[in-house]
């Protein structure tokens, strides 16, 4: 894409966008102020789950889910009706390593990410699906349009007062390596959205990535106090740049939950992990758990236990765990930390078991703007025929609302790898014009 095209494709998508903000409902002042925030970033096994921990007290706690064009969390609220959600955005900045080398040339870079969605409900079942494209071009001639694709599905249902279901679903296809240049996806870490492994972690030089996964949970409440959970996920992924291309992942665990108090719970559960790809293997073991609602806006969820790989897997005794933690410090300020170690994490390729950690810090500096500062790291182990994976991404965003749902946000994005002794950084600089009305919150 040259030069003079990619400013011709900016000013006619500005001016298309200008021209449906004037027949878009415009929201209050007090929701544009509540709803123009940086985007925040997601994806894999575990890394698409909303992370959200319950509140341990007998009344169904409002579920949230991440917004594809990266505004946040989508409240999955059964009393909001049927309605479309619509958007896009064009970006233009600079990129010092598209092709993620050792030493690389850097390009300027332009964006365009439009986003289509529905949300609808009934008074038992709430729905959400989107839907957005990211298509990259470049000034320099050495480097060639990509395009990454990536849908989702969240429904909730109750079926009555004892039974409750959660299914989530996310596919992608295309470039992995245009993750880091999409709008950053969330999970919602209690009402907090954060950034976890899948955030900006992608494999290098994988080629076209076909990534799919999906997620099922079941609550029964046996009592007023115990209650049964099960989870099922299963995921496939196919990269045609790997010797070792394709793999399937799946995970099951079986709860029992008690609540000691109104804020308060504790859970025991058996789960069960198997891998198809580079390895055929299996995992088994178990854990404890809480669930803490130390405050309205403060939630707390930690688990743990050993894990018995099965001989094809090395006959190994390992310890897995999932940690969440979010809290709003005040009215302008909020963060989050997540940490978990799983078996079957696939979306960085055909591995065995990973490693990752997140946190991150929002704050409202104005009066209507928002800065997000994120750091992450995803680790893998290696298998015989598939080398070990290690990255840490960082970022600072600054979103800024323009009014009539339009934002503009500053945002800068970097990222250190190292696949199989392969090193690679790459930093990105980039401006957002993004136009998408009532979509996500960063603050809840």
């Amino acid at each position: 894409m040259s030069k003079l095209g990619c400013i011709r494709l900016i000013a006619a998508l500005s001016t298309g966008l200008f021209a449906g903000s004037l027949f878009a409902q415009t929201s209050s002042d007090d929701q544009t102020t509540a709803s123009a925030h940086p985007p925040v970033e997601s994806s894999g096994v575990n890394a698409e789950d909303a992370v959200q921990a319950s509140n341990g007290g007998r009344e169904q706690k409002l579920q949230y889910a991440a917004a594809l064009d990266g505004t946040g969390l989508i409240s999955m609220d059964k009393t909001r009706p049927t309605h479309l959600l619509l958007g896009a955005a064009v970006a233009g900045g600079w990129d010092s390593n598209p092709d993620n080398l050792g030493n690389g040339a850097s390009s300027r870079v332009y964006t365009l990410s439009p986003y289509f969605g529905i949300q609808a409900s009934t008074p038992k079942t709430q729905y959400l699906l989107q839907y957005q494209p990211t298509i990259t071009g470049y000034s320099s001639s050495i480097y060639s349009q990509e395009t990454m694709n990536v849908a989702s599905a969240a429904i909730v249902g109750t079926v009555n007062e004892r039974w409750i279901w959660d299914f989530r679903a996310r596919g992608s296809y295309g470039q992995d390596s245009l993750r880091l240049l999409a709008p950053q996806q969330s999970v919602a870490v209690g009402e907090v959205p954060g950034n976890n492994s899948g955030s900006a972690s992608y494999l290098p030089n994988a080629g076209t990535v076909t990534y799919a996964n999906g997620d099922l949970d079941i609550h029964y409440r046996k009592s007023e106090r115990d209650s049964l959970e099960f989870h099922v996920a299963n995921s496939f992924s196919h990269f045609t740049g790997l010797s070792e291309n394709s793999g399937v992942a799946t995970t099951g665990r079986f709860g029992y939950g008690r609540e000691l108090s109104s804020s308060l719970g504790v859970i025991a559960y058996g789960q069960s992990s198997y891998i198809n790809g580079s390895i055929d293997c299996a995992s088994f073991g178990g854990g404890i758990g809480l669930k803490w609602q130390a405050g309205e806006r403060t939630s707390l969820s930690l688990s743990g236990g050993p894990q018995f790989d099965t001989s094809a897997c090395g006959n190994q005794l390992e310890f897995s765990y999932n940690a969440a933690f979010s809290t709003r410090l005040s009215y302008k300020s909020q963060i989050y930390l997540l940490a978990s170690r799983q078996p079957t994490a696939s979306y960085l390729g055909p591995q065995l078991w990973q490693l990752s950690v997140s946190g991150g810090y929002q704050r409202r500096i104005t009066s209507i703007g928002t800065v997000s500062l994120d750091l992450g790291y995803a680790g893998s182990d290696t298998l015989a025929t598939v080398g070990s994976y290690r990255g840490t991404y960082f970022d600072c965003i600054y979103g800024h609302p323009l009014g009539h749902g339009f934002s503009a946000t500053y945002s800068y994005r970097g990222y250190v790898g190292d696949w199989d002794g392969n090193k690679f950084t790459r930093n990105l600089a980039l401006l957002s014009l993004t136009w998408t009305p009532g979509v996500g919150r960063v603050f809840q």
